[in-house]
């Protein structure tokens, strides 16, 4: 192995269990807030619980076929476990892509000011997360279900080709040809709408801001600047997310295109793109983190770790003294 794969695969090693670690506990987190503390749950709490479920799955697809690789048992699931987990894999970054998208559009529409037109839109926008969720869940099934029939159908010819059916099997092989293609195209237009809905609202959130922060500004003097809001700073982390994605997300398919249209098999360059792939559900937890004020923050948990250890070291001298 040369050493820049093995920088590599250290990298997404360690990139991987820190998405995976901080996934867990955002799921976590989240979960705990809807059910129990209702006072203080959002709309979004409901889509950023979609998208966290969406990232961990991603990410656990990405370290069941490394672990795999990497124990020397390639043989273990067969080649319907493979086609199984790339279903799962596709699926869930397609799910993260939406759930992203309506993120951002939830967002712009929530801040949009009341001479918008998008105004009248924000009292109707809770009632259709859920709604939104079965439609993704509909549309990457009607995509993806067509890996999972490949290899029924790869099975089939095979059983054709040792009954000396030979004659029938191109069929086959012609048929999934036209159902891959018909998949990657799907793909590809959702991508490109979903990206672009997401660039969009970003967009248009940033003017939002900048307007309100103009507004603002004749307002306060600038010795004496307001804090921002709960709205603005998750506005901002929305914003900021939808950054991360982009950015990676076109890294990623410049890649990727460059390598199927140039027929470049360098695996060098695949494997950076698979890191790129996860980058986004390694980093998304860690953004969410520090910048929810409802979320633990890493030091806070620590501070009071260490005041439990010392209270209950002040509690066994105390004991020790009398």
């Amino acid at each position: 192995m040369a050493s820049r794969d093995l920088v590599l695969g250290i990298f997404s090693f360690s990139q991987t269990s820190i998405g995976l670690l901080g996934n867990i506990t955002l799921l976590t987190v989240y979960v705990h807030v809807f059910i129990s503390h209702s006072l203080s749950k959002k709309s979004t709490d409901l889509i950023l619980i979609h998208l966290t479920v969406a990232n961990t799955v991603t990410l656990l697809t990405q370290v069941v076929p490394a672990m795999i690789v990497t124990f020397d048992t390639e043989n273990s699931l067969g080649n319907v476990g493979y086609q199984i987990i790339i279903f799962t894999r596709r699926m869930s970054r397609g799910l993260s892509i939406c759930t992203t998208s309506l993120l951002s559009v939830f967002q712009a529409i929530t801040i949009s000011p009341s001479t918008s037109c998008w105004a009248k839109f924000k009292p109707r926008a809770p009632r259709y997360i859920l709604p939104s969720f079965l439609f993704f869940w509909i549309l990457h099934i009607f995509i993806y279900v067509k890996i999972l029939s490949v290899s029924v159908s790869a099975q089939n010819a095979t059983l054709l080709a040792n009954h000396s059916a030979v004659k029938n099997s191109p069929n086959i092989f012609w048929l999934n040809y036209l159902n891959d293609t018909a998949s990657r195209l799907t793909a590809a237009v959702r991508d490109l709408l979903f990206v672009g809905l997401m660039s969009w609202s970003s967009g248009y959130m940033v003017m939002v801001l900048y307007q309100h922060r103009r507004r603002l500004q004749h307002i306060h003097s600038t010795s004496h600047s307001p804090k921002s809001s709960p709205e603005t700073r998750a506005t901002q982390t929305i914003v900021l997310l939808v950054s991360c994605f982009v950015s990676f997300y076109l890294i990623n398919s410049s890649i990727n295109l460059f390598v199927n249209l140039f027929k470049e098999k360098d695996f060098w360059l695949i494997n950076i793109a698979a890191f790129l792939s996860t980058c986004y559900p390694s980093l998304c937890p860690l953004v969410l983190l520090s910048n929810d004020p409802r979320l633990p923050k890493p030091c806070c948990v620590m501070e009071k770790v260490r005041e439990k250890i010392n209270y209950g070291i002040c509690q066994v001298l105390t004991m020790c003294q009398a």
